[in-house]
């Protein structure tokens, strides 16, 4: 009996999970979602969405129907990683089911469980590596570092940019490789072969980084992946902003139509977005352009140079965007950067339809009253992260302290780098910060973590 209420967490996440599904199948589609969709049915793989993901979404086909399959397998590996945290905390099994609820059914982070991102499988992924480090510090294994480490890789390969939220999860990891005690009674005196077994676990602990990188790269190393230079958009929407800001035109001649004017970049810019900048032509760029090497170096000194040279406008356009992602101008901010309930079509994917309900459009309709309220201010999540943060290393509370870290590290640089003020870039943020408090709140654990 008491073997089979242990089990109640997973069975509980396999049931939200369930429901989920059943109310959201096949999952929202955005334009990024169709076209990784796409990609998955014809094969033609590129950049622009991470290899890992297509291959994943190409091997669902043996669970279920074309796309079912694959939103299926995001609801099992985000539930199941919260389940996988949960059951390693030292709690009882009632406690454990109510952080897994209250977590993975936390408004912010449940309502964005519908759409089939890349961003789920990011946070499922770190989830999976969260629970397999609390288990290391418990119990002390090879096998659950592996498994840390591989998870961290697959967090990795899904958004390669979110590798500063994992080097605070990959320190802890290399932390405790490196501490592992390599004798009975670490008290006492320790021989040349015991001094040369913890040189060893240190080196394993500094080179198990360098193996993260190289297994969140293999993806797009395999197979027939062209490669897309995806870095302009980001140079030509900042280099856009300051030329209106100033009024003087900072984009190279050669990625405007000729005779584009700042007034012409001005009527179709979006502080909060990049995307209309690209939609009329008025900046010549799109993916499938063959870009001359001397036009990239151009674009890149201008990019590189424009703090230096416009630092308040520059300064100015980033603090907006960054207003506008942390929830401080949520009433202003369009709804769709937050929730985006639709199923977007693309090229010649099969059309489809979610079957009709009455209870999703309820779900629906309360989360977008709820999009301007607390539960969708990113600045909330940061000061808690940034408290737990700071309690956590007075306290030398290590699972808190890193998760904490790997929230605020994962949304650092998106203040400059960021071409979307989207809620979804936060979401590892709230998942961390709701965490990181729950680690910090339970008694301390005999290794002192």
């Amino acid at each position: 009996m008491r073997h089979a209420v242990a089990w109640l967490p997973w069975g509980v996440a396999a049931l939200a999970a369930a429901a989920l599904f059943a109310l959201f199948a096949p999952g929202w589609f955005t334009f990024d979602t169709a076209h990784q969709w796409w990609m998955a049915r014809t094969g033609q793989l590129d950049s622009t969405h991470p290899a890992v993901m297509v291959r994943l979404w190409q091997a669902s086909r043996a669970l279920l129907p074309d796309p079912q399959g694959f939103f299926a397998l995001q609801l099992g590996l985000v539930w199941g990683g919260l389940a996988f945290v949960a059951t390693a905390l030292p709690l009882r099994t009632p406690w454990r089911v109510a952080v897994l609820l209250g977590i993975g059914l936390w408004p912010a982070f449940v309502a964005l469980q519908p759409q089939v991102w890349k961003d789920l499988w990011m946070v499922g992924a770190l989830l999976w590596a969260v629970g397999a480090l609390l288990r290391e510090q418990d119990a002390p294994a090879w096998r659950w570092r592996g498994m840390a480490l591989l998870m961290l890789a697959l967090a990795t390969a899904f958004r390669f940019n979110a590798l500063t939220g994992v080097l605070p999860l990959w320190a802890w990891l290399a932390w405790r490789i490196a501490r592992v005690p390599v004798a009975s009674n670490p008290a006492a005196p320790q021989d040349g072969a015991t001094r040369a077994v913890a040189r060893i676990r240190v080196a394993i602990a500094l080179l198990s980084f360098p193996v993260l990188l190289g297994l969140a790269a293999l993806p797009d190393r395999l197979g027939n992946v062209r490669h897309v230079t995806v870095w302009p958009v980001m140079a030509l929407w900042d280099l856009a902003a300051v030329s209106i800001e100033t009024g003087r035109m900072a984009i190279p001649a050669a990625f405007l139509k000729p005779g584009a004017t700042v007034d012409d970049l001005a009527r179709e810019f979006d502080p909060a977005v990049n995307v209309p900048s690209f939609t009329t032509g008025t900046i010549h760029f799109s993916y499938e352009i063959v870009l001359r090497a001397e036009d990239l170096a151009t674009l890149r000194e201008a990019w590189l140079t424009l703090p230096l040279r416009e630092p308040q406008a520059w300064a100015r356009h980033r603090l907006r965007l960054s207003g506008y992602l942390f929830g401080f101008r949520n009433a202003e901010l369009a709804d769709t950067q937050v929730l985006m309930p639709d199923l977007v079509p693309f090229k010649d994917n099969p059309p489809l339809t979610m079957a009709p309900s009455r209870l999703r459009e309820v779900l629906v309709a309360t989360w977008h009253r709820w999009v301007d309220g607390p539960f969708f201010m990113g600045w909330l999540y940061l000061l808690l992260a940034a408290g737990v943060l700071a309690a956590a290393a007075w306290r030398r509370r290590t699972a808190a302290a890193a998760l904490s870290a790997s929230g605020l590290a994962m949304v650092a640089p998106l203040v400059p780098l960021a071409t979307a003020a989207d809620f979804r870039y936060l979401l590892w943020l709230v998942v961390a910060a709701l965490l990181a408090l729950v680690l910090l709140v339970l008694p301390v654990p005999r290794d002192g973590r």
